[in-house]
């Protein structure tokens, strides 16, 4: 009975220790988008992208498109706050246009890197 009793102990101490060693503390990570994109916007925008690159390039796969269009979207949002976009002077959005093609455009039978 005794030997039991301390196999039960020494099994319960030990789910213990096991079940809180592995608890840290949740370290916040700070997103690397403005979070001021509703997501309505960012469908539209993903949706305006892939049926623009499909029809511009309608030989591109299009997992590539999708791939593409979600890189355009990251980087916009890592870059620009939502209020910004639309008042965006025609050389800005010139610069935007071929920083995005730069950091997103995969050549053909090149994986893209995320």
């Amino acid at each position: 009975v005794k030997l039991k009793l301390n196999l039960l102990l020494i099994a319960a101490l030990s789910a213990i220790l096991f079940l809180t060693s592995g608890c840290n503390k949740t370290q916040p990570i700070t997103p690397p988008f403005h979070g001021d994109y509703p997501a309505q916007e960012l469908r539209s925008m993903w949706s305006f992208c892939v049926m623009n690159f499909t029809f511009k390039a309608p030989q591109t796969p299009r997992f590539l498109v999708a791939q593409m269009c979600d890189c355009y979207l990251d980087e916009m949002r890592t870059s620009h706050p939502f209020k910004h976009i639309n008042n965006l002077s025609d050389n800005e959005t010139r610069a935007m246009g071929q920083h995005l093609i730069k950091e997103c455009n995969v050549a053909p039978g090149q994986n893209q890197q995320t």
